[in-house]
């Protein structure tokens, strides 16, 4: 069974032999269940043209049959002429309330309301007969029964009106019919004789699907035998047996062709293998020197580093406690500096690395900046990126007030509004124009911080255009940093960090 089914997945074009052969015996069988299906359709009208007569002549005979049982009753008030009085009554009413007419003729529908009515007037006026009778009250007797004869003389004139009108309308409807009758046939001869043409274009058109690639396929074979290896390749877009056949033949006249051209080729092909050999010695050579300069470059900030502790112990021994507390500070910042700065860092740390670069621009400068701290305990412990906020302060330094004759001053605050930590830097600097810090912003235009120091002070070589990159990879967003400065008014930068992200890392 499963090689069976193996065998029928993979004979595809057994598969679309039997389909295209499904294909024309739906359509043969459509043609005759087309025809049957709209005759029988306009056989059904045709069959509902008339029963509203027929409902009309059982309401009629109903109504006699009833008219009958009543007045053997009041003759000679027999239980059994009760009984069918009883009877006909309720089917009288079921079946007038069962006729439907259709609303395309109100006239129509408003004749069939009125006979519902009178039926309902007629028998309040025969049952009330029958209790006179019953109960020999005789002139109540004889007023209901002849008001009950008067309506039922109008019930049978309107039943008579209404069946005639409804004979001559279905009459015409019948003449409609029979003409669509005609309109359908003359519609399936046609349909017939173009499903007939539709089958022999189909049918030439399966053929043609069929033998167009195998004559193709034979086509390639007889230039191949005839030695010219660059044929073109069969195109089959079928995924039978002929299709793999094609497959097959094109890589075997590839392959023909490649070994061909391998032969040709072999020389050329070992000279560039020489020189790709070569190029690889030349990378190999080149990344262990750079790896030997990233070894240098990692081992001289150590280095300084060790040297300043070594330095700072030895003040601290002599007594030098200024010079000790100099040297600790600067060295706190070296270390701080080696840190790699994909990894985040608390914004305790990145304080405390601003506090230890302040120190050492006072010491250098003889306290002529002022240096003032605000911050909240709450958002010590969130995490931004390393070597942020020292930038942004030595930018500050560096742009804002070195030139100041008198003192600088420069305040940082750090507090927790509306679910951010917002952080300020501002000096009382020189300040710059709009454009400027709108050329910051935009990280089109790069800062002296980035190139050099040229102002004689400390530069780690990180400017603000890196900071705000490098915030806006961390928080994936873009409002985190923001400048407002007016010239000779100062400078401060703003860092909103979100609360939550602070704390996801």
């Amino acid at each position: 069974m499963r090689n069976r089914m193996l065998l029928w997945r993979r004979n595809s074009l057994k598969k679309r032999l039997i389909l295209y052969f499904m294909v024309i015996i739906v359509i043969m069988s459509a043609l005759n269940v087309y025809p049957y299906y709209t005759i029988s359709v306009l056989m059904s009208r045709m069959s509902s043209t008339f029963e509203l007569n027929v409902e009309l002549n059982q309401l009629n005979n109903t109504l006699e049959q009833l008219n009958h049982a009543y007045e053997n009753y009041l003759e000679t008030k027999h239980s059994k002429n009760l009984d069918d009085y009883y009877r006909y009554s309720h089917d009288l009413g079921v079946q007038a309330n069962a006729i439907q007419i259709d609303d395309s003729s109100m006239d129509n529908v408003l004749v069939m309301k009125d006979i519902r009515n009178m039926i309902s007037n007629y028998l309040n006026e025969t049952d009330a007969a029958v209790s006179a009778r019953r109960a020999r009250m005789v002139e109540a007797y004889i007023f209901h029964y002849e008001e009950s004869v008067k309506i039922r003389q109008y019930i049978v004139e309107y039943i008579q009106k209404l069946n005639n009108t409804m004979f001559f309308q279905n009459t015409d409807r019948y003449n409609s019919i029979r003409k669509s009758i005609q309109l359908v046939q003359t519609l399936n001869i046609g349909v017939i004789s173009s499903m007939f043409v539709l089958t022999i274009v189909l049918i030439l058109w399966f053929t043609y699907r069929i033998t167009k690639p195998i004559f193709e396929l034979s086509k390639a074979a007889d230039e191949i035998t005839h030695g010219n290896f660059n044929v073109p390749k069969v195109l089959v877009t079928s995924n039978d047996e002929i299709g793999i056949m094609a497959e097959a033949f094109n890589r075997m006249t590839a392959s023909i062709r490649e070994y061909i051209n391998e032969i040709n080729e072999k020389v050329g092909l070992e000279r560039r293998l020489q020189e790709k050999e070569m190029e690889n010695l030349t990378i190999k050579a080149n990344l262990r020197e750079a790896e030997l300069h990233a070894l240098q470059a990692q081992i001289n900030p150590h280095f300084l580093f060790n040297t300043l502790n070594a330095g700072a112990q030895l003040a601290m021994m002599e007594g030098a406690d200024r010079a000790c507390s100099f040297m600790e500070n600067a060295a706190e910042l070296f270390r701080y500096n080696m840190r790699n700065l994909d990894k985040p860092v608390t914004i305790g740390d990145e304080i405390r690395n601003v506090e230890n670069y302040m120190h050492l621009l006072n010491e250098r400068f003889a306290d002529k900046i002022e240096f003032m701290m605000d911050r909240e305990e709450s958002i010590l412990n969130l995490k931004i990126p390393c070597m942020i906020l020292q930038p942004i302060v030595e930018n500050a330094f560096i742009h804002g007030i070195s030139d100041m004759e008198d003192q600088g001053r420069i305040s940082l605050s750090a507090r927790e509004s509306d679910g951010y930590a917002v952080i300020s830097i501002k000096d009382n600097g020189k300040g710059m124009s709009t454009e400027k810090a709108r050329e910051i912003m935009s990280g089109i235009k790069v800062e002296e911080t980035e190139t050099g120091n040229q102002h004689g002070g400390h530069t780690n070589g990180i400017g603000l255009n890196n900071v705000q990159s490098r915030l806006k990879i961390f928080y994936s967003t873009e409002a985190i940093l923001k400048i407002y400065s007016e010239l000779g008014q100062g400078t401060e930068v703003v860092l909103h960090i979100p609360m939550e992200a602070g704390t996801q890392f």
